[in-house]
């Protein structure tokens, strides 16, 4: 269940039985080949005798289909016993350059098997260890004991209404913002003028796409040579996230640095990828992100103006923007006391627009201690958090505040967050108005296309290295 080591006590004349991975896959994972060790000491010697009971060289290893159904879906590939035995008894004898080969190489991924939402509530009976958080990580009392979220009001919220007369004093909405900016980096906003029928016409869109089949889904799977499109593997700080989503940029094409080598001047132009089905869903996309573009300058707007800076000091940098948008769902989890929607993480670009449902899940690190604050939905309510950009821009002044989504065993989440990104030929550093003697830069300059194709490596697979973090341009 988690992963805690459990040390067994010798019984007198007893033998110890343990399941190996053949019968593990037999059994489609139903039965549980656990990890295992040995401790030494410092006084005594100790004698085993295992008997490891092997499969012939030619047999085929892979669930049995007499366990197999529509909602237990395989969940390995098949294998040849005697080149699995090779190919793992090379490692006995000296360290190699790779990881000897494990049982996890078979799986078969979560698109293959059947629609994520039925694998979610039925078929992970048993939680996949790539989606297991490090202990430190997993959260603790954020569901009450009926598996309802537990909800706080302290992040800020924000009445947008007196922006729609044009004559307003911006000043103070500004100042309020600003203050939300540097001591949370994350506030709610109200009567913001966002069409609401719009978005409740996005967000059937959406659930309507991710209620398609595993094979439909997959037609439009995206990875590291095309991006966009629909993926439910990506990691977050190299671990696994227990959701499926699609991504689009706002601008078809966009162009991006070829690699992420300083020395590399190469573009690549990137495309978005669109489903057949719901017949209308390209075309409500484009429509959502027109609007919500709109807001997130506005938004901008306001921030230069809480910094005592003209309202357009930071708009010449999205000329040719790189944003994406986002449809997120999260299935219910079996296990959400060891997994995350997505893990604790902060957002690269300049802010974050974000729609979410009524279901919650969200928890932002507070500035001041780290605690982890959960986020009450407010019906037609959008968030908004501030992304490394900002951070650097201001030079700390606000704060690209640490977030994360929590999962529950019963309840579905969607939301749809819009990622406010600069251009590619971008550099990020300090604002010089916002630079003295008394104030030095706390950053390095950082060309942004370069930090979006780094970062953007590691939503694929885990990484041997920690992804790229804006502390690494720390002056």
């Amino acid at each position: 269940s988690d992963g805690v080591w459990f040390p067994i006590r010798p019984v007198p004349n007893a033998l110890v039985i343990n399941i190996g991975n053949c019968m593990e896959v037999w059994t489609n994972d139903k039965y549980w080949s656990a990890e295992h060790r040995v401790v030494v000491n410092s006084t005594r010697e100790r004698y085993s005798i295992p008997f490891f009971l092997l499969p012939s060289h030619d047999v085929e290893v892979k669930p049995l289909e007499e366990l197999l159904s529509p909602e237990n879906p395989p969940r390995y590939k098949g294998y040849k016993y005697g080149k699995f035995y090779v190919s793992r008894n090379r490692s006995d004898f000296k360290k190699l350059e790779i990881q000897n080969i494990q049982i996890d190489d078979f799986k078969v991924p979560l698109y293959y098997q059947i629609n994520i939402r039925i694998t979610a509530k039925t078929a992970m009976g048993r939680l996949d260890e790539a989606f297991i958080q490090a202990p430190e990580h997993r959260p603790i009392n954020h569901l009450t004991n009926s598996g309802e979220f537990i909800f706080s009001d302290e992040i800020p919220t924000i009445d947008l209404s007196s922006l729609q007369d044009p004559n307003c004093d911006k000043t103070t909405i500004a100042t309020e913002i600003g203050k939300a900016c540097e001591r949370w980096g994350f506030f709610q906003v109200i009567n913001h003028g966002f069409p609401l029928d719009l978005r409740r016409r996005v967000e059937n869109t959406a659930a309507e796409f991710f209620n398609l089949t595993a094979e439909e889904k997959r037609r439009l799977r995206r990875d590291e040579v095309n991006p966009m499109g629909y993926h439910d593997e990506e990691h977050t700080k190299n671990v696994r996230d227990w959701k499926e989503i699609f991504d689009f940029f706002l601008q078809d094409p966009t162009i991006v640095p070829a690699t992420p080598e300083p020395e590399d001047t190469d573009k690549r132009k990137l495309t978005n990828q669109w489903p057949q089905h719901p017949s209308d869903f390209r075309e409500i996309c484009q429509e959502y992100a027109r609007e919500v573009e709109k807001l997130a300058f506005k938004i901008l707007e306001l921030i230069s103006i809480s910094l005592g800076l003209p309202g357009d000091r930071l708009s010449g940098y999205f000329k040719e923007q790189t944003s994406i948008l986002r449809f997120n769902h999260y299935p219910p989890c079996p296990n959400p006391e060891l997994a995350l929607g997505v893990g604790r993480h902060k957002d690269g670009g300049a802010l974050t627009v974000l729609a979410q449902d009524s279901v919650g899940g969200l928890q932002v690190g507070r500035r001041s201690d780290g605690e982890w604050i959960p986020v009450k939905p407010i019906p037609d309510a959008l968030i908004i958090n501030i992304g490394n950009c900002m951070q650097v821009w201001t030079n700390d002044k606000y704060w690209s505040a640490e977030h994360r989504v929590v999962v529950n065993t019963s309840k579905e989440r969607f939301s749809v967050p819009f990622f406010f990104f600069p251009s590619h030929e971008t550099n990020i550093e300090p604002l010089e108005e916002l630079i003295s003697e008394e104030n030095p830069p706390c950053y390095k300059n950082c060309n942004w296309g370069k930090f979006f194709v780094s970062r953007n490596r590691s939503d694929f697979k885990k990484l041997e290295v920690e992804d790229i973090q804006i502390d690494h341009f720390k002056a």
